[in-house]
């Protein structure tokens, strides 16, 4: 099952930006740190190698998450700054470090870049459409049609096993 690699800009406490790299100097702006909202996603790259961790905390992503379930390929508008700064300084530090032969666990870079691609500013407010465990059933039809082949089947295992006692009683009965 594919992790879901929405992400989140989140405010971060003044007490929490470490002056080295704290970008507030420069643009002038409140610091912001991306925050996943999937649970499941942040386990993932908080189980990837300690240099590709390294990149993305770097980068100003965090490794907690946000935790809710709101639309996925969506974020907020007012976040498409702060959200292209802290990508371009991600893809700087994939270049600059390199993620070759780096083990990234249930991570998926390819999957986190086609999400990257195809999110847009939206509202993010509305709940994530909720997918089955299972693929829904296609009703009864589909159960009658399996049933058609079975009945078959037990009918013809039947009449084998019928035939062969019969033969068997005949040969028995044609010896006494």
């Amino acid at each position: 099952m594919s992790l879901a690699y929405d992400f989140d800009i989140v405010a971060i406490a003044p007490d929490e930006v470490d002056p080295e790299h704290g970008h507030t100097a420069v643009t002038g702006r409140p610091p912001v740190r991306a925050q996943f909202r999937n649970i499941r996603t942040a386990d993932a790259l908080r189980g990837a190698s300690p240099k590709i961790r390294r990149i993305f905390q770097e980068s100003g992503f965090s490794l907690d998450s946000v935790g809710d379930d709101r639309s996925c390929d969506y974020y907020r508008p007012e976040d498409a700054e702060d959200r292209n700064l802290i990508l371009r300084r991600l893809f700087a530090n994939i270049r600059n470090m390199g993620v070759q032969g780096e083990y990234s666990g249930e991570f998926d870079f390819h999957h986190f870049l086609a999400h990257i691609r195809t999110a847009k500013p939206g509202n993010v407010m509305q709940a994530a459409p909720v997918r089955p465990l299972r693929p829904p059933s296609s009703g009864p039809a589909h159960i009658s049609r399996r049933t058609v082949p079975g009945r078959i089947g037990f009918a013809l295992g039947l009449a084998v096993i019928l035939f062969v006692l019969l033969k068997l009683l005949a040969a028995h009965g044609a010896a006494l």
